[in-house]
Parts: C-alpha cells; sequence; structure tokens
C-alpha cells in the first residue's frame, strides 16, 4: 500500500511538473462533451467568495472506457480546496487584478428562467468543482460573455478540481500540491474576467491559450514566493522549455512563464503582467480583429522604461540572460535561479541553410569554431536581426559584441589568436510586421583571389571576358570587381592585366 501511494505520488508529480502536457488546464468552451459536474448527492461549502461543490457519495459515479470513476471525496479535502482557492482569490485582489464576474443575475426569481441562478451554482459565488477531471489535475472552463465596461470581452467561467480518486489514486496524493494547482487556475479565471483566449471573428480566430498558460505559471510564485513549479520545468533539459528549445521563441505555454519573469525582473515592476492583461482586455470583444499580445508587450516595454527599450531590445537582453543558465550561470547576475535551470542548448555551426520564424523571439546559440576565419551569413529577411557574439577566455570571463545582420551578405571576423569559445546568438528581431520564415546561409568565408572578378569562386574564361569588357568600354568595376580586375596590381587596367589573368589560367589548367 505504501509503494502504491509513492508510485500515485509520482505520477501526480510527473504530471503536475511536465512541460509537454497534451491536455490544457484550459477547457475550449466552443468545443467540450461535459458541463457543470452533477452529482445524485451534491453538497457545498461557501467562502466569501468561492463556493466548492463536492459529493460525499461513492454512488456519484460514470462508466467511462470500460471503468467506471467516481465523484467522491470529502468535507476536509473540499475544505482545504476551497481555502486555498480563497486565498489565491485573495492575492489577486490585492494585487489589483481584476475579479471573475458574475455568472448569473441574482434578481431573477422564474426559476425555470434557464439564466435563474440555479443553473449556475445556485448564487453568484465562483463555483469549483470537485470530481473527476478527464485530462488535468484541474482545469477552468470558460461558460458565457459578460461585456460591461471596461472589459466588454470578459467571460464567466467555473473551475473542475480533481477529487484524487480517479486518475489519482488519493485524496493524499493532491494535497501536498493543491496550492500551486489553486494559485495556477485562479489565475485563468481571473485572465477570463479580462477576455476570450480566442480573437477574431468565428472560423478566424487566433488562440492565445499559450499566454494564459505562461502567465498563470508565473503566478503561482507570486501567490506562493517559493512555488518550485517553473523551477522544476526549467530544470528539466528533456522538456520542451525556452532553454532546451530556444529556436522557438516565447510563444511557448507553461515554461514560457521565463519570458514573464524576465519581464518583471528586467523593468522592475511586479505589475507588468497585470497590465499587459489589461491592455489585452480594452481591445478584445470576441468580436474584433485579432488581438496580438507581441504589440501589447512592444507598447507595455515602451511605455515602463520611458521609451529606452523595447521589444527588440528586450528580446536581445532576453536571449543573454537565457544563455547564462545551467552550466553558465554567474552567480547574482541574471535570473535568480539560473544554476539550477538547464543549461541553454546551443548548436554547431550549421552546414545548411536554417529557417525561423521573424518576430517571435527566436533566438539561436551557434558555437563558432576558434580560427582564423571569417563567418559569411547570407539573410532573406527585408529587415536586419540583432545578433551578439560572445567570447569567454580561458579565464571564464565573458565580453560580448552587438551587431546587425542585414539583408544580404554578413561577414564576421573570429580572431585565431585569442584563446578562449566563441558563440554567435542570432535573434529575430521585432518590426511589428506579419510572421515571416527568415533564411539564412552560413559557412566559412573565403576571401575570393586576385582575378576572380565575377566572385564566383574560380579563375576562367568569364572573368577574361569581364576584364576585357571593362577596357573597351572604359567601364569603372564596382568597388569589389575593381579589387580583383588590377591582376598586376599596378593602379591600371589595361592588356597587361589581361595578358597576365590568361597567364594564371593556363598555369592552373
Amino acid at each position: 500500500m505504501i509503494f502504491r501511494k509513492i508510485i500515485l505520488s509520482l505520477i501526480v508529480i510527473q504530471f503536475i511538473f511536465a512541460e509537454d502536457i497534451t491536455e490544457s488546464c484550459i477547457i475550449d468552451s466552443n468545443n467540450r462533451d461535459f458541463d457543470r459536474f452533477q452529482y445524485t448527492y451534491p453538497q457545498f461549502i461557501d467562502g466569501p467568495h468561492i463556493r466548492v461543490h463536492f459529493t460525499t457519495e461513492a454512488v456519484d459515479s460514470f462508466f467511462f472506457n470500460n471503468s467506471w470513476f467516481t465523484h467522491q471525496s470529502n468535507l476536509v479535502y473540499a475544505t482545504t480546496v476551497l481555502d486555498q482557492v480563497e486565498y489565491s482569490y485573495s492575492v489577486y485582489e490585492d494585487e489589483g487584478w481584476q475579479i471573475p464576474p458574475p455568472d448569473c443575475d441574482e434578481s431573477i426569481t422564474d426559476v425555470n428562467n434557464s439564466n435563474h441562478c440555479i443553473n449556475y451554482g445556485g448564487n453568484t459565488l465562483y463555483d469549483v468543482y470537485i470530481g473527476v477531471v478527464q485530462g488535468p489535475a484541474a482545469a477552468v472552463a470558460p461558460e458565457n460573455p459578460y461585456s460591461e465596461l471596461p472589459y466588454l470581452g470578459a467571460i464567466t467561467s467555473y473551475m473542475l478540481f480533481a477529487n484524487g480518486l480517479g486518475a489519482f489514486g488519493s485524496y493524499d496524493d493532491l494535497l501536498p500540491y493543491n496550492y500551486y494547482i489553486a494559485a495556477h487556475e485562479m489565475h485563468h479565471a481571473v485572465e477570463f474576467s479580462y477576455g476570450s483566449y480566442a480573437t477574431g471573428p468565428p472560423g478566424n480566430q487566433l488562440l492565445q491559450s499559450w499566454m494564459l498558460e505562461q502567465t498563470a505559471t508565473y503566478m503561482e510564485n507570486v501567490v506562493y514566493p517559493n512555488s518550485m513549479h517553473l523551477r522544476i520545468i526549467l530544470g528539466n533539459c528533456d522538456a520542451t522549455t525556452p532553454l532546451s528549445s530556444p529556436e522557438l521563441g516565447v510563444y511557448m505555454a507553461y515554461a514560457g512563464a521565463l519570458w514573464q519573469k524576465y519581464l518583471v525582473e528586467i523593468l522592475e515592476d511586479s505589475s507588468i503582467i497585470r497590465q499587459i492583461w489589461e491592455s489585452y482586455g480594452s481591445q478584445i470583444s470576441n468580436s474584433n480583429e485579432p488581438v496580438s499580445f507581441f504589440s501589447i508587450f512592444n507598447d507595455i516595454i515602451l511605455d515602463t522604461s520611458d521609451n529606452t527599450m523595447n521589444l527588440e531590445d528586450a528580446y536581445i537582453e532576453y536571449s543573454i540572460w537565457r544563455y547564462f543558465t545551467g552550466d553558465r550561470a554567474i552567480p547574482n547576475q541574471y535570473f535568480e535561479e539560473s544554476a539550477s535551470y538547464c543549461t541553454t542548448t546551443t548548436i554547431p555551426m550549421p552546414e545548411d541553410d536554417f529557417q525561423f520564424l521573424s518576430n517571435l523571439g527566436t533566438t539561436l546559440y551557434i558555437e563558432i569554431p576558434n580560427a582564423d576565419l571569417a563567418i559569411h551569413l547570407e539573410s532573406d529577411h527585408t529587415e536586419y536581426l540583432p545578433a551578439i557574439l560572445i567570447s569567454k577566455d580561458i579565464d571564464e570571463d565573458y565580453s560580448m559584441t552587438e551587431f546587425n545582420l542585414l539583408d544580404g551578405n554578413n561577414h564576421i571576423d573570429i580572431d585565431e589568436s585569442f584563446e578562449g569559445d566563441y558563440t554567435l546568438i542570432i535573434t529575430s528581431g521585432y518590426s511589428a510586421d506579419e510572421f515571416e520564415n527568415v533564411t539564412i546561409n552560413m559557412g566559412i568565408y573565403s576571401a575570393p583571389e586576385m582575378g576572380d572578378i565575377n566572385v564566383d569562386g574560380s579563375i576562367d574564361v568569364l572573368d577574361v571576358v569581364i576584364l576585357i569588357n571593362f577596357i573597351l568600354q572604359s567601364q569603372f568595376p564596382s568597388d569589389q570587381q575593381q579589387d580583383f580586375s588590377d591582376v598586376n596590381s599596378d593602379g591600371v587596367l589595361n592588356v597587361l592585366d589581361v595578358v597576365q589573368l590568361i597567364n594564371t589560367i593556363l598555369s592552373e589548367s
């Protein structure tokens, strides 16, 4: 029995703290095959803001996938859930967040009216239902539009909380972790107070569930400062996180809370996350054009920093912060607890073209060989791409050089006399345009030889033709062609250059 409880507890920990959770804890209100839990023997307990619905009877069961499951719990467990959700509610209220709107109108007295509170938990308190949640340990279901000022896109919701007897074994298995879950799920209810996670007209909606999840994960540490959820995710190098997969950008769910953590720390403003949601809520009405969190990030970063930083600047700084994690962590610099995170993934210098999406905070950490060479990068991006060359010497001291990769050819010189390692960081930048695929070709740059007038890597008859045309037409070559046309280096283009170029070709044939 003890062994069974240990195994079940480990399953719960793995489920709660995993990054690749296939079941989101946000339920799509337009596509769900369930409703509020209905109990044969319902019970409830009330707090100042929350009503918890539960049942203590095993007969409240249902048959699913060839097995029986029960919603049964007990008063002690229900009271624990109530206390934890109420505490989370009070923290959000004290922090100035918009509280969940009432889910019904208590002035309606006709019980046959579909809007009567009897259909919405019995009153306007926020409803939490304990039972079997098919998937996550808890979930929030958006329910009905609540269009009142100041947030016309607000939605009512209710919460489902696992009873511990369905997929998780016993009440005690969940109790040690319930308060993290309560803080997380209460934030989803708060988020819906500002607007839906789907913007735009039906059939052309932009889902924002990634932002809902990463904000809720970050806020766990605001409600409970010692929460370990994010730290455990970021310490798991097998999970998909901003450290193990930096090329995915900030467009991530639970582990993306690192981006929220960065914004608060770099801008030194603990209200920044709430401001982002207030801006989102002021723009969405569930029928507007799609709303982008990225433009909101940019506007609020500009405002909070007094126009000294924009989103692109933040992406660059964020890429540096993420580099110094795990084995590269520097005490008292960059992210708190960064030494306990996974070491950010780097990649060898690519041999072929590679792509990433612009505007999303995508970052590539590329290992550069220490040799006497120049790195050639060619981009098809219409804007420039921010980049940083980080060098670490044998004493483990770091230095950084920032530059921009322009549309077209770029060369980065590497000094082989430097004793240490190089890492090239390329970020996606931010231009407020639509996301687009950026293709970069990267390789070792070799300077063309004298006589390679068309700079195609070989000296042949094509170069002779170009040189003769220059001479006959008195055409002034481009700067690059000039460098390789004056074959005898006498400062004049004439037949002597043609003769020497032909002799060079013949001697190499």
